[in-house]
């Protein structure tokens, strides 16, 4: 990656951002200014450029930044606008698309991506919102289930379907709607991760044909590919968390005594922080790795690196708070109890483990000619 993004990235997410990251953990209120900083920064210019295509090494060097705020909330936060930008910059080919990019990479509209139903969860391909043409424009209707910084987001990305067809298969569309044109509910009570904003959302509006960012047919693939941009960040986040906890409990180790020695003396408490420490360790050389490529930005890759490190986040915090004992379990005296908690989300947003594994699944190649080669089976 080069240096230049690095240093920018280290003199963006300054104090300031900490301090707005810190503040919505304790409001529960996901800060629209944090994005639209963010952005004022240079930090979405630099990292896409003129790029319709995201640049791997950004990808990573930004999310592992993001990651390491201290609040896989915000990090969040500031990867949907990021991956509302992937598909922009992607499946954008208008005048009006390229200009709402541009709004965004400057910080003037902050995005949400509007595709999960109740019905569907994952299955983005069945959704039964609809897009209908009515003039010139579109009527679009539906309803959508969880929707990430909904309440401060100025414009959302709708996945819908045409529904001025009846094929077996329903062809999916995105639009770019203003939120001001949607019945945002109030945000869900989230067991975790409080201050990312998710709110239900129901609409029966009409939008420009210019409004359109992907037609029919290609909705799927623009939704695919935004996830996949989250995926890939998510995976980050997710390390860079598991280095601050593994960090903080090092620390708690070495200062906290037990039967006349530290805890990190103690060989059981000490193997099993080396254990974690060398798989997440392993984990982030492999994202660096993928960015330090040149096969560009892989969708079934981002699956395999975003399932694989969030079912290791899960054992990570947990296993650190249980090493911090009784204090690990004060909300008031740890952040380990809540990155435990809000670890869980990283398994299941962006697509849960068993539809990423499907993804990864397609990319096994079998090796008949070794088992013809290898393989003694008599009849």
């Amino acid at each position: 990656m080069p240096e230049p993004f690095d240093d920018l990235l280290a003199a963006a997410l300054d104090d300031d951002v900490r301090a707005l990251a810190d503040q919505a953990e304790t409001t529960g209120r996901f800060p629209k200014e944090l994005v639209q900083l963010i952005a004022e920064r240079g930090v979405y210019a630099a990292k896409w450029g003129s790029d319709t295509r995201p640049d791997v090494a950004k990808v990573v060097a930004f999310a592992l930044r993001l990651g390491a705020m201290g609040s896989l909330a915000v990090a969040a936060g500031a990867g949907v606008q990021d991956s509302c930008l992937a598909i922009l910059r992607r499946f954008g080919t208008t005048d009006f698309s390229k200009a709402l990019a541009d709004s965004g990479i400057r910080g003037e509209s902050v995005f949400c991506i509007a595709g999960t139903e109740s019905e569907g969860g994952s299955d983005l391909a069945h959704a039964e919102s609809t897009c209908r043409r009515d003039g010139d424009g579109y009527r679009l209707t539906g309803h959508k289930k969880f929707v990430t910084l909904a309440p401060i987001a100025d414009v959302a990305l709708v996945s819908v379907r045409d529904g001025d067809t009846s094929a077996a298969s329903p062809r999916a569309a995105v639009f770019a709607v203003p939120t001001s044109r949607l019945d945002i509910g109030e945000p869900h009570s989230l067991v975790g991760n409080a201050c990312l904003n998710t709110s239900p959302l129901r609409f029966d509006t009409w939008v420009p044909a210019e409004a359109m960012i992907a037609r029919p047919g290609l909705g799927l693939a623009a939704m695919n590919w935004g996830l996949a941009h989250e995926r890939l960040s998510i995976a980050c986040h997710v390390v860079a968390t598991c280095e601050a906890a593994i960090g903080l409990t090092a620390a708690r180790l070495h200062r906290r005594r037990q039967f006349g020695s530290t805890l990190f003396e103690h060989q059981a408490l000490r193997l099993r922080l080396a254990d974690l420490q060398a798989r997440v360790h392993v984990v982030r050389l492999a994202l660096l790795g993928v960015g330090a490529t040149d096969q560009g930005f892989d969708l079934r890759t981002a699956a395999a690196l975003k399932v694989s490190a969030a079912r290791l986040g899960e054992e990570v915090l947990s296993e650190c708070m249980h090493m911090f004992g009784g204090v690990g379990y004060l909300s008031e005296q740890s952040p380990i109890g809540r990155w435990w908690r809000d670890m869980k989300l990283a398994r299941v947003a962006a697509g849960v483990d068993e539809v990423l594994w499907e993804l990864v699944a397609v990319s096994i190649v079998a090796d008949d000619g070794a088992y013809d080669r290898l393989m003694a089976e008599k009849d």
